[in-house]
């Protein structure tokens, strides 16, 4: 076996297994619901390209639109599959191994190429197909235009990955604090995370000690969080409206929790055999999330009551839909354990599902989504009293 395909053989290996550890039921499951629910979003994507097909076949808007979302699909989809294949290729029983970091880059530019161009494959037929559907001139051409910003979008992600944020390989495991020295203390971690197991929100967040590593990713994280929430509320501020700040609020809010919410620790063996339930870890495995969440949300929520006192209760009703959807991306997160990339690509997938269909069929759509977050949770609880 050549080097450069070894993590995508481990990768395949390691997915063969799954399939086979995992129950006949279950694979039902995902199998017959999700084909059903690719054949129904088929069906309505068909009607929506039947209902407007002349304004489609006129107009190049649209399908600029539709590029630019599959670049951004591609571009998640590259950062998902370099980093799984960077953990691979990185694993602590290939530190034997004599590989040089160049090696272990090209294994994992080999196995998130070989894996994405399926992805490639499908997004460029997809659109083509579309094409196709409302008669629109030059269809194959706009599938392939569609196939090559699906692979610019990949291989944007994978040379970001490889040679920019991981220009050297991880620390060694036996020194996984080496650069404690880049680090700041967080004395008032103690106040949230005392509570009984102690200091569960910092094994899952990663903080070594109650210490906070500087991380360009992290300067980079804060700077845009900071510039979006200066100009949402100077734009409150200048339109004397409470929409703007309050609305950044709760998307900055939502963004903090999905960021810093971990579940891991739910797998842990050692957990699961303590008295302490499945719900009250998981709170407090939440509790640290909410408590950076609620910091993001509490500035531009203060500027919107400033830029329009009598409109006090958009804020309040955005901090309520902020906690909601911190629970429901939650539940995801417990679901899905080690992956949350994963957690975050279904929950935004559900929410947005859920609200398309509620503009056609109205708020009997909540009953559905409310009986997947249901699902979802039984679960987590099965697995985590049962393994």
């Amino acid at each position: 076996m050549r080097r450069d395909t070894f993590v995508l053989s481990l990768i395949w290996r390691e997915t063969r297994n799954l399939v086979k550890s995992t129950s006949v039921s279950d694979l039902a499951w995902v199998v017959l619901g999700g084909s059903a629910f690719l054949a129904y979003g088929v069906g309505n994507a068909v009607v929506a390209l039947r209902r407007g097909s002349e304004i489609l076949r006129a107009r190049q808007e649209p399908w600029i639109i539709v590029l630019l979302a599959v670049f951004a699909l591609g571009l998640a989809g590259g950062v998902i599959l370099s980093k799984v294949a960077w953990t691979r290729a990185f694993a602590p029983f290939l530190k034997a191994l004599p590989l040089s970091i160049s090696e272990r880059r090209r294994m994992v530019a080999v196995a998130a190429l070989s894996i994405g161009a399926p992805f490639v494959v499908l997004a460029g037929a997809g659109v083509g197909a579309a094409c196709l559907r409302v008669d629109k001139p030059y269809a194959a051409a706009w599938g392939f235009g569609a196939a090559m910003t699906c692979a610019a979008g990949v291989a944007s992600a994978l040379f970001l990955h490889l040679f920019v944020a991981n220009n050297e390989a991880p620390n060694d495991l036996s020194t996984p604090f080496a650069n404690a020295a880049k680090s700041i203390p967080l004395p008032w971690l103690g106040a949230f995370d005392c509570a009984t197991p102690a200091w569960l929100g910092v094994w899952a967040c990663g903080l070594p000690a109650g210490t906070l590593r500087l991380t360009a990713r992290l300067f980079a994280t804060s700077f845009l969080f900071l510039l979006a929430a200066a100009l949402a509320i100077g734009a409150s501020l200048a339109r004397h409206e409470a929409a703007p700040a309050a609305v950044a609020g709760m998307i900055g809010g939502l963004i903090a929790f999905m960021l810093s919410l971990r579940c891991h620790p739910l797998a842990s063996p050692v957990l699961r055999t303590t008295p302490r339930g499945f719900t009250s870890t998981w709170l407090r495995l939440a509790r640290l999330p909410l408590v950076l969440s609620a910091a993001c949300f509490v500035g531009p929520a203060s500027a919107a009551v400033i830029a329009e006192p009598s409109a006090w209760t958009t804020p309040i009703a955005s901090g309520l839909c902020l906690l909601i959807l911190n629970g429901v991306y939650a539940v995801f997160a417990g679901f899905f354990l080690n992956a949350p990339l994963l957690a975050a690509l279904a929950f935004f997938i559900a929410v947005a599902y859920a609200g398309y269909e509620s503009l056609e069929y109205g708020g009997a759509v909540i009953i559905g989504f409310a009986a997947l977050i249901a699902f979802l949770w039984h679960e987590s609880l099965r697995r985590y009293r049962h393994g």
